[in-house]
Protein backbone atom coordinates (compact mmCIF):
# COMPACT_ATOMS: atom_id res chain seq x y z
CA UNK A 1 0.00 0.00 0.00
CA UNK A 2 1.33 3.53 -1.00
CA UNK A 3 0.92 6.26 1.47
CA UNK A 4 -2.21 8.37 -0.66
CA UNK A 5 -3.57 4.97 0.13
CA UNK A 6 -2.86 5.22 3.94
CA UNK A 7 -4.37 8.53 4.45
CA UNK A 8 -7.78 7.92 2.37
CA UNK A 9 -7.34 5.26 4.50
CA UNK A 10 -7.24 6.90 7.94
CA UNK A 11 -9.45 9.60 6.72
CA UNK A 12 -12.44 7.02 5.71
CA UNK A 13 -12.33 5.53 9.11
CA UNK A 14 -12.49 8.76 10.95
CA UNK A 15 -15.64 10.04 8.64
CA UNK A 16 -17.22 6.72 9.46
CA UNK A 17 -17.11 7.02 13.19
CA UNK A 18 -18.33 10.66 13.06
CA UNK A 19 -21.61 9.74 10.64
CA UNK A 20 -22.13 7.03 13.13
CA UNK A 21 -22.23 10.27 15.77
CA UNK A 22 -23.75 12.50 13.40
CA UNK A 23 -27.14 10.10 13.18
CA UNK A 24 -26.61 9.40 17.14
CA UNK A 25 -27.38 13.25 17.63
CA UNK A 26 -29.71 13.61 14.87
CA UNK A 27 -31.83 10.92 15.17
CA UNK A 28 -32.88 12.57 18.76
CA UNK A 29 -32.86 16.23 17.41
CA UNK A 30 -35.27 15.44 14.42
CA UNK A 31 -37.90 14.15 16.04
CA UNK A 32 -37.63 15.87 19.47
CA UNK A 33 -38.78 19.43 20.99
CA UNK A 34 -35.21 20.12 22.13
CA UNK A 35 -36.81 23.52 23.76
CA UNK A 36 -37.06 20.86 26.56
CA UNK A 37 -33.91 20.02 26.77
CA UNK A 38 -31.67 23.14 26.15
CA UNK A 39 -28.32 22.00 27.72
CA UNK A 40 -28.71 19.39 25.84
CA UNK A 41 -29.10 21.19 22.84
CA UNK A 42 -26.11 22.94 23.66
CA UNK A 43 -24.10 19.09 23.57
CA UNK A 44 -25.86 18.40 20.45
CA UNK A 45 -24.87 21.55 18.32
CA UNK A 46 -21.56 21.83 19.38
CA UNK A 47 -21.05 17.65 18.31
CA UNK A 48 -23.02 18.78 15.11
CA UNK A 49 -20.32 21.47 14.55
CA UNK A 50 -16.93 19.58 15.26
CA UNK A 51 -18.72 16.58 12.84
CA UNK A 52 -20.26 17.85 9.98
CA UNK A 53 -16.93 17.49 8.54
CA UNK A 54 -17.57 13.76 7.83
CA UNK A 55 -20.12 14.16 4.55
CA UNK A 56 -17.93 16.60 3.04
CA UNK A 57 -14.66 14.48 3.49
CA UNK A 58 -16.35 11.49 1.71
CA UNK A 59 -16.81 13.42 -1.21
CA UNK A 60 -13.41 15.22 -1.05
CA UNK A 61 -11.93 11.59 -1.00
CA UNK A 62 -14.47 10.38 -3.72
CA UNK A 63 -12.98 13.60 -6.30
CA UNK A 64 -9.40 12.72 -4.97
CA UNK A 65 -10.25 9.14 -6.15
CA UNK A 66 -12.06 9.64 -9.16
CA UNK A 67 -10.83 12.77 -10.72
CA UNK A 68 -7.27 12.54 -10.67
CA UNK A 69 -5.23 12.77 -13.61
CA UNK A 70 -2.98 9.70 -13.18
CA UNK A 71 -5.74 7.34 -13.31
CA UNK A 72 -7.71 6.21 -16.35
CA UNK A 73 -11.35 5.91 -15.72
CA UNK A 74 -13.96 5.49 -18.55
CA UNK A 75 -18.05 6.06 -18.54
CA UNK A 76 -18.15 2.51 -19.09
CA UNK A 77 -16.27 1.33 -15.93
CA UNK A 78 -17.66 4.30 -14.31
CA UNK A 79 -21.26 2.25 -14.80
CA UNK A 80 -20.84 -1.20 -14.76
CA UNK A 81 -18.37 -0.83 -12.00
CA UNK A 82 -19.00 2.04 -10.02
CA UNK A 83 -22.48 2.80 -10.21
CA UNK A 84 -23.40 -0.41 -10.20
CA UNK A 85 -22.18 -0.95 -6.27
CA UNK A 86 -24.54 2.13 -5.41
CA UNK A 87 -27.43 0.96 -6.90
CA UNK A 88 -26.83 -2.31 -5.27
CA UNK A 89 -26.28 -0.50 -2.17
CA UNK A 90 -29.43 1.02 -2.54
CA UNK A 91 -31.68 -1.59 -3.41
CA UNK A 92 -30.22 -4.52 -1.71
CA UNK A 93 -30.59 -2.29 1.99
CA UNK A 94 -32.74 0.12 1.31
CA UNK A 95 -35.90 -2.11 0.33
CA UNK A 96 -35.41 -4.28 3.13
CA UNK A 97 -35.51 -0.64 5.43
CA UNK A 98 -38.53 0.39 3.54
CA UNK A 99 -39.86 -3.25 4.49
CA UNK A 100 -39.49 -2.41 7.75
CA UNK A 101 -40.57 1.00 8.37
CA UNK A 102 -43.73 -0.07 6.33
CA UNK A 103 -43.96 -2.92 9.31
CA UNK A 104 -43.39 -0.59 11.61
CA UNK A 105 -46.26 1.68 10.54
CA UNK A 106 -48.99 -1.16 9.96
CA UNK A 107 -47.91 -3.04 13.00
CA UNK A 108 -47.22 -6.06 10.62
CA UNK A 109 -46.00 -7.54 7.62
CA UNK A 110 -47.57 -7.94 4.34
CA UNK A 111 -47.08 -9.65 1.34
CA UNK A 112 -47.30 -6.74 -1.17
CA UNK A 113 -44.83 -4.73 0.97
CA UNK A 114 -41.66 -5.80 -0.58
CA UNK A 115 -43.19 -4.05 -3.70
CA UNK A 116 -43.97 -1.13 -2.28
CA UNK A 117 -39.91 -0.82 -0.78
CA UNK A 118 -38.98 -1.29 -4.03
CA UNK A 119 -41.10 2.13 -5.23
CA UNK A 120 -40.18 3.90 -2.05
CA UNK A 121 -36.16 3.43 -2.91
CA UNK A 122 -37.16 4.60 -6.35
CA UNK A 123 -38.72 7.41 -4.86
CA UNK A 124 -36.19 7.98 -2.28
CA UNK A 125 -38.66 7.33 0.69
CA UNK A 126 -36.16 4.59 2.52
CA UNK A 127 -34.17 5.32 5.39
CA UNK A 128 -32.92 8.77 5.29
CA UNK A 129 -29.56 8.42 5.54
CA UNK A 130 -29.18 6.65 2.14
CA UNK A 131 -29.91 10.07 0.45
CA UNK A 132 -25.96 9.80 0.43
CA UNK A 133 -26.43 7.25 -1.62
CA UNK A 134 -28.66 8.46 -4.74
CA UNK A 135 -25.55 11.97 -4.39
CA UNK A 136 -22.52 9.99 -5.36
CA UNK A 137 -24.55 7.81 -7.70
CA UNK A 138 -25.34 11.27 -9.23
CA UNK A 139 -21.59 12.54 -9.30
CA UNK A 140 -19.79 9.06 -10.68
CA UNK A 141 -22.63 9.35 -13.76
CA UNK A 142 -21.14 13.21 -13.62
CA UNK A 143 -17.43 11.92 -13.17
CA UNK A 144 -16.37 10.83 -17.36
CA UNK A 145 -18.19 14.28 -18.32
CA UNK A 146 -16.17 16.31 -15.45
CA UNK A 147 -12.80 15.05 -16.20
CA UNK A 148 -13.03 15.65 -19.88
CA UNK A 149 -13.89 19.54 -18.61
CA UNK A 150 -11.27 19.31 -15.69
CA UNK A 151 -8.57 18.09 -17.89
CA UNK A 152 -9.05 20.93 -20.50
CA UNK A 153 -9.20 23.75 -18.93
CA UNK A 154 -6.53 25.43 -16.43
CA UNK A 155 -6.26 24.89 -12.87
CA UNK A 156 -6.45 28.72 -12.31
CA UNK A 157 -10.16 28.26 -14.19
CA UNK A 158 -10.97 25.56 -11.75
CA UNK A 159 -10.07 27.49 -8.49
CA UNK A 160 -12.63 30.23 -9.98
CA UNK A 161 -15.14 28.20 -10.59
CA UNK A 162 -14.88 26.69 -6.84
CA UNK A 163 -14.60 30.24 -5.79
CA UNK A 164 -18.21 31.28 -6.95
CA UNK A 165 -19.38 27.70 -5.42
CA UNK A 166 -18.10 28.50 -2.19
CA UNK A 167 -19.71 32.16 -2.33
CA UNK A 168 -22.61 31.39 -3.49
CA UNK A 169 -23.95 28.55 -1.95
CA UNK A 170 -21.75 28.35 1.59
CA UNK A 171 -20.48 32.10 2.25
CA UNK A 172 -24.10 34.05 0.61
CA UNK A 173 -26.01 31.62 2.25
CA UNK A 174 -24.77 32.22 5.41
CA UNK A 175 -25.06 35.79 5.50
CA UNK A 176 -28.27 35.88 4.37
CA UNK A 177 -29.51 33.75 8.05
CA UNK A 178 -27.28 35.65 9.79
CA UNK A 179 -28.36 39.12 9.12
CA UNK A 180 -31.72 37.71 7.89
CA UNK A 181 -31.25 39.46 4.76
CA UNK A 182 -33.46 37.58 2.14
CA UNK A 183 -32.43 40.07 -1.03
CA UNK A 184 -29.28 38.40 -0.90
CA UNK A 185 -28.17 36.34 -3.98
CA UNK A 186 -27.56 32.91 -3.68
CA UNK A 187 -27.12 29.53 -5.54
CA UNK A 188 -28.85 25.78 -4.57
CA UNK A 189 -27.33 24.30 -1.05
CA UNK A 190 -27.10 21.05 -3.08
CA UNK A 191 -24.09 22.65 -4.79
CA UNK A 192 -21.98 22.47 -2.39
CA UNK A 193 -21.31 18.84 -2.85
CA UNK A 194 -20.48 19.47 -6.39
CA UNK A 195 -18.07 22.14 -4.76
CA UNK A 196 -16.38 19.05 -2.47
CA UNK A 197 -15.88 16.36 -5.03
CA UNK A 198 -14.01 19.17 -7.52
CA UNK A 199 -11.92 20.11 -4.81
CA UNK A 200 -10.58 16.50 -4.63
CA UNK A 201 -9.35 16.96 -8.25
CA UNK A 202 -7.12 19.81 -6.78
CA UNK A 203 -6.28 18.14 -3.58
CA UNK A 204 -5.03 15.45 -6.32
CA UNK A 205 -3.25 17.59 -9.06
CA UNK A 206 -1.42 18.84 -5.89
CA UNK A 207 0.09 15.63 -4.68
CA UNK A 208 0.84 15.01 -8.23
CA UNK A 209 3.33 18.00 -8.07
CA UNK A 210 4.68 17.33 -4.99
CA UNK A 211 5.34 13.70 -6.36
CA UNK A 212 7.16 15.40 -9.87
CA UNK A 213 9.05 17.58 -8.01
CA UNK A 214 10.33 15.04 -5.19
CA UNK A 215 11.11 12.53 -7.95
CA UNK A 216 12.95 15.50 -9.85
CA UNK A 217 14.81 16.21 -6.87
CA UNK A 218 15.65 12.76 -6.07
CA UNK A 219 16.99 12.24 -9.83
CA UNK A 220 18.92 15.52 -9.47
CA UNK A 221 20.85 14.63 -6.44
CA UNK A 222 19.28 17.79 -4.80
CA UNK A 223 17.64 17.81 -1.15
CA UNK A 224 14.45 20.02 -0.63
CA UNK A 225 14.93 22.50 2.09
CA UNK A 226 14.39 26.32 0.74
CA UNK A 227 12.13 28.61 -0.68
CA UNK A 228 8.77 27.20 -1.31
CA UNK A 229 9.60 24.30 0.69
CA UNK A 230 10.23 25.50 3.68
CA UNK A 231 7.17 27.63 3.39
CA UNK A 232 4.90 24.91 2.66
CA UNK A 233 6.37 22.58 5.37
CA UNK A 234 5.98 25.25 8.24
CA UNK A 235 2.64 25.59 6.98
CA UNK A 236 1.91 22.38 7.67
CA UNK A 237 3.04 22.16 11.06
CA UNK A 238 0.63 25.05 11.55
CA UNK A 239 -2.46 23.19 10.13
CA UNK A 240 -2.96 21.20 13.06
CA UNK A 241 -3.02 23.83 15.61
CA UNK A 242 -5.12 25.68 13.51
CA UNK A 243 -7.79 22.76 12.94
CA UNK A 244 -7.67 22.64 16.56
CA UNK A 245 -8.46 26.55 17.06
CA UNK A 246 -11.46 26.21 14.47
CA UNK A 247 -12.86 23.26 16.10
CA UNK A 248 -12.83 25.36 19.78
CA UNK A 249 -14.06 28.39 17.98
CA UNK A 250 -16.98 26.42 16.88
CA UNK A 251 -17.69 25.19 19.99
CA UNK A 252 -17.31 28.45 21.96
CA UNK A 253 -19.70 29.83 19.37
CA UNK A 254 -22.73 27.71 20.86
CA UNK A 255 -21.82 27.80 24.62
CA UNK A 256 -23.83 30.46 24.83
CA UNK A 257 -26.82 29.69 23.74
CA UNK A 258 -28.03 32.50 21.89
CA UNK A 259 -26.18 31.61 18.47
CA UNK A 260 -28.45 28.87 17.13
CA UNK A 261 -27.95 29.27 13.51
CA UNK A 262 -27.87 25.59 11.45
CA UNK A 263 -26.81 25.08 7.78
CA UNK A 264 -26.61 21.98 6.47
CA UNK A 265 -23.21 20.89 5.17
CA UNK A 266 -22.77 24.45 3.41
CA UNK A 267 -21.99 25.82 6.53
CA UNK A 268 -19.05 28.03 6.12
CA UNK A 269 -16.79 26.80 8.98
CA UNK A 270 -17.63 23.11 8.00
CA UNK A 271 -15.91 23.61 5.00
CA UNK A 272 -13.05 24.91 5.99
CA UNK A 273 -12.77 22.27 8.73
CA UNK A 274 -13.18 19.31 6.08
CA UNK A 275 -11.02 21.42 3.63
CA UNK A 276 -8.68 21.34 6.51
CA UNK A 277 -8.88 17.98 7.92
CA UNK A 278 -8.91 16.57 4.11
CA UNK A 279 -4.95 18.48 3.85
CA UNK A 280 -3.23 17.56 7.53
CA UNK A 281 -4.47 14.03 6.12
CA UNK A 282 -2.35 14.07 3.48
CA UNK A 283 1.03 15.67 5.19
CA UNK A 284 0.37 12.63 8.12
CA UNK A 285 2.17 9.58 8.79
CA UNK A 286 1.64 6.20 7.21
CA UNK A 287 1.54 4.44 10.50
CA UNK A 288 -0.71 1.60 10.95
CA UNK A 289 -1.23 0.84 7.82
CA UNK A 290 -2.74 -3.07 8.14
CA UNK A 291 -5.19 -1.45 10.90
CA UNK A 292 -6.48 1.72 9.34
CA UNK A 293 -6.99 -0.79 5.45
CA UNK A 294 -8.93 -3.00 7.65
CA UNK A 295 -11.15 -0.23 8.95
CA UNK A 296 -11.56 1.28 6.15
CA UNK A 297 -12.87 -1.58 4.31
CA UNK A 298 -15.73 -1.70 6.96
CA UNK A 299 -16.71 1.85 6.93
CA UNK A 300 -18.94 1.18 3.37
CA UNK A 301 -21.03 -1.65 5.54
CA UNK A 302 -20.57 0.40 8.81
CA UNK A 303 -22.07 3.07 7.35
CA UNK A 304 -25.16 1.17 5.56
CA UNK A 305 -26.02 -0.77 8.66
CA UNK A 306 -25.37 1.24 11.69
CA UNK A 307 -28.94 3.24 11.62
CA UNK A 308 -30.60 -0.29 11.93
CA UNK A 309 -29.37 -0.42 15.86
CA UNK A 310 -29.95 3.28 16.16
CA UNK A 311 -33.68 3.03 15.21
CA UNK A 312 -34.20 -0.24 17.33
CA UNK A 313 -33.06 2.01 20.29
CA UNK A 314 -35.22 5.30 19.80
CA UNK A 315 -38.39 3.89 17.57
CA UNK A 316 -38.82 0.31 19.28
CA UNK A 317 -37.44 0.71 22.92
CA UNK A 318 -37.45 4.07 23.26
CA UNK A 319 -34.57 4.87 24.31
CA UNK A 320 -32.30 7.63 23.39
CA UNK A 321 -29.70 9.38 25.18
CA UNK A 322 -32.07 11.96 26.13
CA UNK A 323 -33.03 9.19 28.97
CA UNK A 324 -30.21 9.10 30.73
CA UNK A 325 -27.56 12.02 31.75
CA UNK A 326 -25.96 13.10 28.33
CA UNK A 327 -22.49 13.16 29.46
CA UNK A 328 -22.60 9.42 30.02
CA UNK A 329 -25.46 8.40 27.56
CA UNK A 330 -24.07 10.25 24.20
CA UNK A 331 -20.55 8.59 24.29
CA UNK A 332 -21.92 5.17 25.12
CA UNK A 333 -24.78 5.54 22.51
CA UNK A 334 -22.63 5.82 19.73
CA UNK A 335 -19.63 3.19 21.22
CA UNK A 336 -22.28 0.72 21.38
CA UNK A 337 -23.75 1.61 17.94
CA UNK A 338 -20.27 1.40 16.28
CA UNK A 339 -19.37 -1.69 17.76
CA UNK A 340 -22.04 -3.43 16.65
CA UNK A 341 -22.08 -1.92 13.38
CA UNK A 342 -18.65 -2.95 12.61
CA UNK A 343 -19.45 -6.54 14.20
CA UNK A 344 -22.09 -6.93 11.49
CA UNK A 345 -19.89 -5.19 8.55
CA UNK A 346 -17.58 -7.58 9.66
CA UNK A 347 -19.79 -10.46 8.94
CA UNK A 348 -21.03 -9.30 6.49
CA UNK A 349 -18.01 -9.09 4.00
CA UNK A 350 -17.63 -12.56 5.02
CA UNK A 351 -20.47 -13.35 2.48
CA UNK A 352 -18.71 -13.02 -1.09
CA UNK A 353 -21.03 -11.89 -3.31
CA UNK A 354 -21.07 -9.01 -1.19
CA UNK A 355 -17.65 -8.46 -0.43
CA UNK A 356 -17.22 -8.87 -4.14
CA UNK A 357 -20.13 -6.20 -5.50
CA UNK A 358 -21.52 -4.66 -2.46
CA UNK A 359 -19.34 -4.15 0.78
Amino acid sequence: MNERESFLDKLRAAATCAVVMLHTVTGVMDNTDMNLYPFEKKVFLVALDLICWCVPVFLIISGYLFLTPRREIGAAKMLTKYCRRILLALFGFGVPYACLEQAAVTGGLRWDMPGRAFLMVLRGQSWSHLWYLYLILFLYLLTPALRWILFRVPVRAVWAVLGILLAGCSILPYLARLLGREDIPVLPDGCIYLFYYISGYLFAVKKEKLREKAADGARGGRVAGTGRGCRERAGGRCLPVLTVLLGLGMACSRLSGSYTLQMAYNYPFTVLLALMLFAGGIRGGTGGRIFWKQASELSFAVYLIHPLFLNLAYKFFHVTPLSFPIGISLPLFFAAVLALSAGCAWLLRKIPPLRKYVL
